[in-house]
């Protein structure tokens, strides 16, 4: 995918894919006869001055949402995510490859990682608190300068030669602990289209996600092999451009913060920083705890992030010791991506044929038969192959996640729930990695991918047995 500039031009293709997607899904998932309203248009301080009029007449006749390929908020938080992501995504295979080169560990390799990850962790429920209670463009803001500026002091202290794994691993916990900023863009484009625009939209991001993870590995991997420096470089420079996105954005505050009136309602009671009122910061996690469908479906999703993750590292191991280009490393860790592009096609058959809770118990399957074809093949074309068929359900499963959980909170709420469901899905991946790392320091990588083969395996078995989550429906569409 090439980069996308600041005002997109419009592909057509891309435009007839996310229109037809829009109507077709919106059958698929039991969307039908939900009333159409002006939150899809281009936002404006007028718009966003009568939402209560707007409900208060649902059978009102309304102006169809305005195209996505013409709504100037959405295409910017699109394209902004598109650098922020090919940027990430150059860097991340970057960063195991300069400190297996400075050290020779993988089990320093694997720290940078599991850092990383706990740092995410740790920040996801407070950023998530933020998300609902603070201007979301302002914390893109600072997220976007932060991410910024990481990846440039790397590329400075290489070019300097004061480039240690110390600062590294500083640059590990802050990437980590901006990490979860990045779901206050995702909340955004759910308030900038209509309510029957948001499968598209979410598809979308999907194409976006899967396109960047294709093209990032291989790309940062072509990089370092020119220098050690450029895919930090790199990463900096799409930083920036991401960051003027967010600039450009024109959004009412009732759009930028959520639930701002039943805030101010709670401040004039003496309720302000969210305590009891609101539910405060564990609102997230009592909401999914609390729910049979959505407990299931993020325990079974933790544990396969658990044995999913340290799989790239083992590949990338396995490859640095049969000595492989570093660009055919990157390929091979791309492949997983080209699976998942292609999986977006896949969203409305497997959305209409299979319910939630089948979904999940069947993605979890093919994660398991791709895991067990890499461990019992050491060759990069069937590890990409193995990696292209896991990546295909991957858009599937993750639509279903947003529209299953999301959906079904209000907006108010929803920094908060994503956040805990992000939590869930990476609680996990610093203790697999950390044991991955080890195992892959004292047995060999096929070694270490059959453990994480067999964890997958739980996984899958996990969902399988959970009643409620095999009796789940799809819900009806909620007015974002």
């Amino acid at each position: 995918m090439t980069a996308t500039t600041l005002e997109p031009t419009g592909d057509a293709a891309m435009d007839d894919m996310l229109e037809d997607f829009a109507q077709a899904t919106a059958g698929a998932l039991s969307t039908t006869g939900t009333t159409e309203t002006t939150a899809g248009a281009e936002l404006t301080a007028a718009d966003s001055a009568k939402p209560a009029a707007a409900s208060a007449e649902p059978t009102r006749p309304t102006a169809k949402p305005l195209p996505l390929r013409r709504n100037r908020n959405f295409n910017l938080l699109w394209g902004g995510a598109v650098t922020a992501l090919l940027g990430l995504s150059t860097a991340d295979i970057a960063y195991p490859l300069v400190i297996l080169a400075m050290t020779g560990s993988p089990l320093r390799a694997g720290l940078f990682a599991t850092v990383q990850l706990i740092s995410s962790v740790l920040a996801t429920l407070p950023v998530g608190h933020l998300m609902d209670r603070v201007d979301r463009r302002r914390l893109l803001l600072l997220s976007e300068a932060v991410r910024t500026v990481a990846a440039g002091s790397v590329a400075v202290a290489y070019f300097l030669g004061t480039l240690t794994f110390w600062h590294l691993l500083l640059t590990a916990a802050t990437l980590g602990a901006i990490q979860p900023f990045a779901g206050a863009r995702t909340l955004l484009i759910r308030q900038v289209v209509a309510p029957e625009q948001v499968p598209a939209a979410l598809t979308a991001e999907q194409v976006r996600q899967q396109g960047c993870e294709l093209a990032g590995p291989p790309l940062g991997g072509a990089l370092f092999g020119i220098s050690r420096a450029l895919p930090f470089l790199f990463a900096a420079f799409t930083g920036v451009v991401s960051l003027l996105t967010v600039v450009f954005l024109k959004l009412p505050k009732s759009v930028t913060t959520a639930g701002s009136a039943d805030a101010a309602e709670s401040e004039s009671k003496g309720e302000a920083g969210g305590g009891k009122a609101d539910g405060g910061v564990l609102l997230g996690l009592k909401t999914i705890m609390g729910n049979p469908v959505m407990r299931a479906t993020t325990l079974a999703l933790c544990l396969v992030n658990t044995a999913g993750y340290p799989v790239f590292l083992s590949l990338i191991v396995r490859m640095h010791q049969n000595h492989a280009p570093s660009g055919t490393t990157g390929l091979v860790v791309g492949a997983m991506a080209l699976g998942g592009l292609a999986g977006t096609a896949l969203v409305k058959p497997l959305h209409k044929v299979l319910r939630p809770g089948w979904l999940v118990i069947v993605a979890c399957l093919v994660f398991a038969v791709g895991n067990f074809g890499m461990t019992c093949f050491a060759a990069p074309l069937v590890d990409a192959a193995f990696l292209a068929l896991s990546g295909a359900v991957i858009p599937s499963a993750v639509v279903m996640v947003n529209v299953l959980i999301l959906q079904a909170v209000p907006d108010e709420q929803r920094g908060r729930t994503a956040a805990a469901l992000d939590m869930f899905l990476l609680i996990g991946m610093p203790a697999g990695m950390l044991v991955a790392s080890a195992a892959l320091q004292w047995f060999s990588p096929t070694a270490t991918l059959l453990g994480l083969s067999l964890l997958m395996t739980v996984a899958m078995l996990y969902a399988a047995s959970q009643k409620a989550l095999r009796a789940a429906q799809w819900p009806r569409a909620q007015a974002s």
